[in-house]
């Protein structure tokens, strides 16, 4: 199972206008101040913390667990 499996209906142009409003609402915390160290652990909070709710736990810890080999990979930077 992979983030796939989420099976996420959504398009692309609604994935990158998400992303957009997500990226917004960082810049903004930082203008207020806010740290980016503390503002992406409070955002990966939430994160967590919504797929656990939509998706249950166990399908976010495959989920995490999978995100191990791609950020090993450089997948996100």
């Amino acid at each position: 199972m992979s983030d796939e499996a989420f099976n996420v209906a959504s398009t692309d142009q609604e994935r990158l206008a998400a992303l957009r409003v997500v990226a917004d609402a960082l810049e903004e915390g930082m203008r207020q101040g806010m740290g980016r160290d503390t503002l992406s652990v409070a955002c990966f909070t939430v994160v967590l913390q919504m797929l656990v709710e939509v998706y249950g736990r166990d399908a976010v810890r495959v989920v995490l667990r999978d995100m191990n080999d791609r950020v090993g990979a450089g997948e996100f930077g």
